[in-house]
């Protein structure tokens, strides 16, 4: 026998035995009744209990906390492309407004590493951060092409772990349309003195000199898009 087995016979025969010894006991039959009553209520609330929990499972994304996606609560494991197309457009008809507002959110926070999500927490309490590009251009004017875009300090400022990837965090977060630029803020042009001492910034403008054309820096501001500023409103930010 194993040991397993042993522990459960073990538990069988000792509940058994209660068993007995209560019935033999004056009222003894009553006492048993009542304790089999308490067991199954407990029994019962902890099945409703886990049920609870089965049906409120979220997604965590660092700080963030937003339910959890109608396809991975449908089904668990890889889907073949034709599956997961039927799926979502099943999902497309049954769904409300705001169920396919969430599934955007879910989509777009998934989609975002860490480092994005600080870039993301900063921008939520700020009325905009610098923004760089550097353009380059024929000599003798006419239209410029970027060769350098979406320079920063909000990468530095929300404690980013690769600032060197700044500039592609920013694209990718545009690319959701949680974040949008605007035109130069006056206000911040101390902090884009300072930006366009950046190394990046530095080497790429004698580059541009090097191969005979003219640079341009182009300032903007880099500001949480109203996209964006839904998306955080709607999530709970955990106060673990």
């Amino acid at each position: 026998m194993s040991e397993k087995d042993s522990g459960q016979n073990s538990g069988f025969s000792a509940g058994a035995l209660a068993n007995r010894v209560l019935k033999r006991l004056p009222g003894g039959s009553f006492a048993q009744e009542q304790l089999e009553k308490i067991e199954r209520r407990v029994l019962g609330e902890l099945k409703q209990r886990l049920d609870k929990v089965e049906r409120s499972a979220t997604v965590s994304v660092l700080a963030f906390s937003v339910t959890e996606d109608p396809l991975q609560s449908r089904k668990r494991g890889p889907y073949a492309p034709g599956e997961l197309l039927r799926e979502l457009l099943e999902i497309s008809g049954e769904q409300t407004r705001e169920q396919a507002r969430q599934a955007y959110y879910v989509a777009a926070l998934k989609s975002l590493v860490p480092d994005e999500a600080r870039i993301l927490s900063a921008l939520s309490d700020s009325t905009g951060f610098p923004l760089l590009h550097v353009m380059a251009g024929s000599r003798l004017g006419g239209a410029t092409h970027p060769v350098l875009q979406n320079v920063s300090n909000v990468g530095k400022i929300a404690g980013a772990q690769l600032l060197d990837l700044v500039p592609n965090y920013i694209r990718r977060l545009r690319d959701w349309e949680l974040v949008e630029t605007a035109p130069e803020t006056p206000d911040l042009k101390t902090s884009y003195e300072i930006l366009e001492t950046d190394d990046a910034v530095r080497r790429t403008v004698e580059r541009v000199k090097k191969n005979g054309q003219r640079d341009v820096i182009q300032r903007r501001t880099l500001r949480m898009s109203e996209l964006g500023r839904a998306l955080w409103e709607a999530c709970r930010i955990s106060e673990d």
